[in-house]
């Protein structure tokens, strides 16, 4: 493939399809042009700091200097070990565009960017009704028919809600607390890091949930949590609380999944406010739509019913789903919570008894040894 530097986001990456959308406002596929091997890009949001060195008329240092500038030639190896976990995107390079001779400039102030490893099944957005179907928040009549008792209305299966509430659970609860389960010992979560402090990612929502193609006949691939662009190291070391100002330049896109306390200008961003993200997107893979802002808490929750969701699946969407920051499960709280209640479904549900015999395969699979791979599909 030869790289077209007109349509090219880097001179050493260039998009995967030059027809999807090249404002990098998300993470985009893309191929490193030595060698066509497929990544993920975001851009980095372009930030000025005060120069060391220059100063203005009354000797304060001046407001100039691009913070990527002063960050990016040391800072892949730090950002690297932080979002080392097994539900977080691997960052792979951070390439700073604008400071490349014969770079292109066609993404203006956005010129730097950062590589990612390859999600090759794509992203759960794509899986769902595309934004542009969800009316203005301003259209009070569209909602009310949207969410309307519809017993026909989109949704995704039970099994890919488990599988993507898991793994995002997983990866908030290292995130917010430094938390992750240990190597070898399933179940097991211990803080990992004496020295954490909070990370707000702050773009829970589908475009940023990304998949791996299922392996030895899995029923799905690894999930994992992508999109850094706007995350914020938070609080202090060991505090208790993690907040971050509110994105208002944000598209529409991300707005449908913001809580009431971000939409509504009541509270700071915080750990909770991304509780309720991930309970907007399970409950839009449940009903097709995102919690309606003009409907009560009841109202919302009530649409899950539509499609026969089990109810422990929609108690604890529900809960994540609490207007109150204070009234929704920490990540802590739901790991646990999920994964059991996830196991209980998988033995009792027809569904899920599915997962069971795809689970069982493979652990005969790979029981048996390589050589024994042609078995056929499973």
């Amino acid at each position: 493939m030869t790289a077209n530097m007109s349509n090219g986001i880097h001179p050493r990456y260039v998009p995967r399809d030059q027809k999807e959308a090249q404002t990098l406002a998300s993470s985009i596929q893309v191929l490193r042009v030595s060698d066509n091997k497929p990544f993920l890009a975001a851009k980095i949001p372009s930030m000025l700091c005060k120069d060391a060195i220059e100063t203005d008329d009354e000797g304060e240092p001046t407001i100039t200097t691009n913070l990527a500038s002063a960050l990016l030639p040391v800072a892949a190896l730090p950002i690297s070990r932080i979002l080392n976990h097994p539900n977080i995107i691997s960052l792979v390079d951070i390439v700073h565009k604008s400071g490349e001779e014969g770079s292109n400039q066609n993404f203006g102030a956005f010129s730097d960017i950062t590589i990612w490893e390859d999600m090759n099944a794509g992203s759960l957005a794509y899986l769902l009704p595309p934004v542009n179907n969800y009316p203005t928040f301003s259209d009070e009549t569209a909602w009310h028919n949207l969410a309307a008792q519809n017993f026909r209305r989109f949704s995704l299966p039970e099994s890919l809600c488990w599988h993507v509430l898991k793994s995002m659970c997983r990866a908030l609860l290292w995130l917010h607390f430094g938390i992750k389960e240990t190597p070898g010992i399933p179940g097991e979560y211990r803080p990992h890091d004496d020295d954490w402090q909070p990370i707000l990612i702050m773009d829970v929502s589908p475009p940023q949930i990304w998949f791996k193609r299922a392996r030895f006949g899995e029923m799905y691939g690894e999930c994992k949590l992508g999109g850094f662009q706007w995350a914020k190291v938070t609080g202090m070391i060991g505090g208790r609380m993690a907040m971050a100002n509110i994105r208002y330049d944000a598209p529409r896109r991300n707005q449908y999944y913001w809580a009431p306390e971000i939409y509504r200008n009541t509270n700071s961003w915080s750990r909770p406010s991304e509780i309720w993200s991930l309970g907007a997107t399970i409950y839009t893979m449940m009903t097709g739509i995102p919690p309606p802002r003009f409907h009560d808490w009841n109202w919302q929750v009530s649409r899950m019913c539509d499609k026969g969701f089990s109810q422990p699946l929609r108690e604890i969407v529900g809960a994540m789903l609490k207007h109150h920051p204070a009234d929704r499960p920490t990540a802590l709280d739901l790991v646990n919570k999920v994964n059991t209640e996830w196991k209980i479904w998988r033995s009792n549900s027809v569904e899920g008894r599915r997962v069971v015999d795809v689970d069982d395969k493979i652990k005969l699979k790979m029981s048996l040894g390589p050589g024994v791979g042609q078995m056929g599909s499973m």
